[in-house]
């Protein structure tokens, strides 16, 4: 990678793609997550008078299909959305939820659709299920299946036009797992 393109994304005049996000992340040592602003560090707030938590919102979409860059232009920017807490009840540790938005179809015999909110736990990455992963430059969610060896994943898509695929464990970031999702029908 140039030294000027380096320059250029330190200096905020460019984002890198995703093959950029990992030569940058893997030259730095640092997680590609933290880098893409996927690590944020705002943390959720509770109001106990209006039973309201807030929870960071990214602007980065979690592909429901084939998948989106793990950086888009604007994924830095974080905004918050209010949720009942009660709707999370099974979420010990809420300092670690955030918020993004689902895209795509691949999610919808989950109830996920596009434009879902999903909300996810970044301390929680144990155990199959739902998650929020990092896979081949793109940020996807996906329900996640591990082998007994733990040498394999299987990713598996909610719509049975998109087929599962297992892949080695090594290449597959879990970032949360899913703990909800909030959906309104489109307008």
């Amino acid at each position: 990678m140039p030294k000027s393109a380096v320059s250029s994304y330190f200096a905020g005049k460019y984002m890198p793609r995703q093959d950029g996000v990992y030569l940058l992340a893997k030259a730095l040592d640092v997680d590609p997550g933290w880098l893409a602003g996927l690590n944020s560090k705002a943390t959720p707030s509770y109001d106990k008078s209006t039973g309201l938590l807030t929870i960071p919102f990214l602007s980065q979409k979690l592909s429901a299909g084939p998948g989106e860059d793990f950086l888009s232009d604007d994924c830095l920017e974080v905004r918050t959305i209010d949720v009942l807490a009660c709707m999370l009840r099974g979420v010990e540790d809420r300092s670690t939820l955030v918020c993004a938005e689902a895209k795509g179809d691949s999610m919808v015999g989950a109830h996920i659709y596009s434009g879902d909110y999903v909300v996810f736990s970044r301390s929680m990455v144990s155990g199959e299920g739902i998650y929020v992963i990092s896979f081949g430059g793109d940020v996807l969610v996906k329900r996640i299946a591990f082998d007994p060896a733990g040498q394999t994943v299987t990713i598996i898509s909610a719509n049975p036009d998109y087929p599962p695929r297992t892949v080695d464990s090594a290449v597959v970031r879990l970032l949360g797992k899913v703990v909800g999702w909030i959906h309104a029908e489109p307008a």
